[in-house]
């Protein structure tokens, strides 16, 4: 079984970004991952975390962007980079990564994890989609080598002998091409212990 996570990576101060986890009654581990930058790791319910809106919410609150990153089962990662409450551009590492989904009327379609619908005998565009590093560059810290991070968007990154790019990976890259400690934002609520962050802060709901 893969590897499955959701977090976010916001943009400002601390306090700010613990009150409006208070506001929504979120609860959070909130990690520093380098200066004014911050992985959130909302509790998950039903083993998800619905990382979108919360990006969108942080992002509105800080007038600061906000990233959200969801990891499926080591296979695919989306991502959603966000500016005062609304998604600005959207990520998605694999394309041809489907699922099949019903709708009202019982006719089944085929959805990438960028929402793009499929008919059922459609053959999905393989490779990323989104992975444009001037949408992601903003979230970074110091210089941001863009030839870097765009490597790390398009899944360029070197295997070290493994005989694929697990998506996990693949976001450690781009957060690493981002200047920013890729650690914490590997990582789902439901598998931190208190002790892992010495400079974390949980945030109760």
């Amino acid at each position: 079984m893969g590897t499955s996570y959701q977090t976010v990576l916001a943009v400002g101060g601390l306090t700010p970004l613990r009150d409006a986890l208070r506001e929504a009654r979120w609860e959070a581990y909130v990690v520093p991952v380098a200066e004014q930058r911050w992985a959130v790791l909302p509790r998950e319910t039903d083993g998800y975390a619905d990382v979108h809106t919360l990006a969108g919410f942080l992002s509105l609150r800080s007038r600061r962007p906000a990233a959200s990153f969801d990891v499926f089962d080591s296979d695919v990662m989306s991502a959603s980079v966000f500016v005062a409450g609304e998604a600005v551009h959207d990520y998605v590492s694999d394309r041809s990564v489907v699922d099949v989904f019903f709708d009202d009327d019982g006719t089944e379609y085929l959805a990438g994890f960028d929402g793009t619908r499929y008919a059922v005998d459609e053959t999905p565009p393989g490779g990323p989609g989104g992975a444009d590093p001037e949408a992601f560059a903003p979230l970074g810290v110091g210089p941001v080598d863009r030839a870097r991070l765009g490597a790390a968007l398009r899944g360029d990154v070197p295997l070290d002998g493994a005989p694929r790019l697990f998506a996990q990976q693949q976001h450690r890259a781009i957060v690493a091409a981002l200047n920013l400690d890729p650690t914490p934002l590997g990582r789902a609520f439901r598998h931190v212990d208190p002790g892992d962050f010495a400079t974390g802060l949980h945030v109760p709901a």
